[in-house]
């Protein structure tokens, strides 16, 4: 999982690299989830994902391996390549490539030999703007099944759908996630060609509390339980510092401290998404400068906020036709400008080629962006 500073360098990465292709600045269509614990190794591993050029800026939804698992890291310097969490590592069979329901991109699951005597597993997933993050495994044990992580995120994923994943030696032939107050939910046990053992998967919706995963043998026979740890949070229980502002498609946004100050926009009570506002980085790139846009969208809903000058924000789509949103201002003296608005296209816009442009008041264009279609 990623902390509150990845999540400000992931929504700006398309302003890392000045000969990258034109993104909208901070467009964030999957946002992130946080764990402090990991937050140096996680922002070394945002520095190092900058120098890809990549055309949009990017959001990873990290799945939360075990502590202290190995995360590739690396440094904003393209004179030394990114470093793999594969360096030292050898492949250990085929690889499990499947569909990850949280970001509607491929998932990768693989078993790796590390040091002696030692099997991981490892994991590489991709978001829905097209960064990749790759991560490995603490040492399996003689443990029949074990979990190594989800697709948990915060904000939830938009797709409202989450996928835990593990490991199962031969015995285990059944996997079911033991739902809170609902019915289980059955899993799928994949055996990759030469893997020393099998790769299990369960998808539940995010409004579902998973307690457990229970594992059985071909008889139907329980051979192995795994009490479930859902992330914690903190936002969640963070109260607000100030007024929240209602803004259209039944959007709501307040201002919160954990601990660094961040918009948290919500829809029906739960976090959809966030902006990072602390002076330090409020809508500035990694290299200290400022742009004027940050644009989100969650389930029809395109919303994020500009510079302190735009009075209008406009989605110039490549069929000609557009949206539009009038800013609001900010009650907490951030000095920027907020928007809302919906859409209503067959796909969420990030698949799409649009242009996002804003006006002063005059109605005059004051800044421009491009998002080539992906």
């Amino acid at each position: 999982m990623t902390d509150q500073l990845e999540s400000h360098l992931r929504t700006t990465l398309g302003h890392a690299a000045e000969h990258a292709p034109k993104a909208p600045s901070g467009l964030r269509t999957e946002v992130v989830s946080r764990s402090r614990r990991r937050r140096t190794r996680r922002q070394a591993l945002v520095a190092a994902l900058a120098v890809t050029a990549v055309a949009l800026p990017v959001t990873l939804t990290a799945t939360g391996g075990q502590k202290g698992g190995d995360v590739a890291t690396g440094t904003i310097d393209v004179r030394h390549r990114i470093p793999s969490a594969m360096d030292g590592k050898t492949p250990l069979g085929e690889r499990l490539v499947i569909d990850n329901p949280s970001e509607e991109r491929p998932l990768s699951l693989w078993y790796a030999k590390g040091k002696p005597g030692t099997v991981l597993l490892c994991q590489a997933y991709q978001s829905r703007t097209g960064g990749t993050t790759e991560q490995c495994g603490d040492p399996l044990d003689d443990r029949k099944a074990t979990r190594q992580g989800s697709t948990e995120s915060f904000p939830y994923p938009s797709t409202g759908v989450v996928m835990h994943f593990g490991t199962a030696r031969p015995e285990v032939a059944h996997v079911t996630a033991v739902i809170k107050g609902g019915d289980p939910v059955t899993g799928t046990i994949y055996r990759p060609k030469g893997a020393p053992q099998g790769i299990w998967t369960v998808s539940a919706p995010t409004s579902e509390t998973v307690t457990a995963f229970e594992f059985a043998d071909a008889k139907g026979q329980t051979v192995a339980r795994v009490k479930n740890k859902p992330a914690i949070f903190p936002e969640e229980k963070a109260q607000p510092v100030g007024p929240a502002v209602r803004m259209p498609g039944g959007l709501s946004v307040g201002l919160y401290k954990v601990p660094g100050e961040t918009l948290l926009w919500k829809l029906n009570g739960q976090t959809v998404v966030m902006n990072l506002v602390e002076p330090d980085h409020l809508m500035t790139d990694m290299g200290g400068k400022k742009y004027p846009v940050e644009l989100a969208e969650h389930d029809k809903r395109w919303l994020g906020i500009a510079s302190a000058k735009t009075a209008r924000v406009t989605l110039l789509f490549g069929d000609g036709r557009s949206v539009s949103a009038a800013t609001r201002p900010d009650p907490w003296n951030l000095g920027i400008r907020l928007f809302a608005g919906t859409y209503d296209r067959a796909r969420t816009i990030m698949y799409e080629r649009f242009q996002i442009i804003g006006y002063d008041d005059a109605g005059v264009e004051i800044w421009q962006q491009t998002h080539e279609k992906r």
